[in-house]
């Protein structure tokens, strides 16, 4: 009889096992998993927060850059500059432009050519 019930103890004790293994061993792994990457999305989530504020600071520092090339590039500064330190005098008519064609530069640079050779 003693060796009866020692088969039926192996059988709960494989069964208990057989438990673990087949239903709680899956479901803590489950757990385990979603864990992890529910940490591994707020860290990421983190990191891109912090990336969004790097770009809008580089962004506010790049206008700020802009910025200062129009106000340097102003017209009106740059008429002072050469007015005040280059010694620059402004012609207020307007400017005639010359055309001049390819066949006449030719000729003129064959001619100059010819006279200092």
């Amino acid at each position: 009889m003693t060796k009866k019930r020692k088969t039926k103890k192996d059988k709960s004790n494989s069964s208990t096992a057989d438990f673990v293994l087949l239903f709680l061993l899956p479901i803590v792994v489950v757990i385990f998993i979603s864990l992890f990457l529910k940490a591994e999305i707020k860290t990421l989530q983190k990191k891109i927060y912090q990336k969004e504020k790097r770009v809008e600071i580089m962004q506010n520092q790049l206008e700020a850059r802009l910025v200062d090339v129009q106000k340097l590039s102003a017209e009106s500064r740059i008429v002072e500059i050469a007015k005040s330190k280059l010694g620059m005098v402004r012609i207020n008519g307007s400017i005639e432009n010359i055309f001049v064609s390819k066949l006449k530069i030719d000729q003129i640079k064959r001619i100059v050519d010819s006279k200092y050779e």
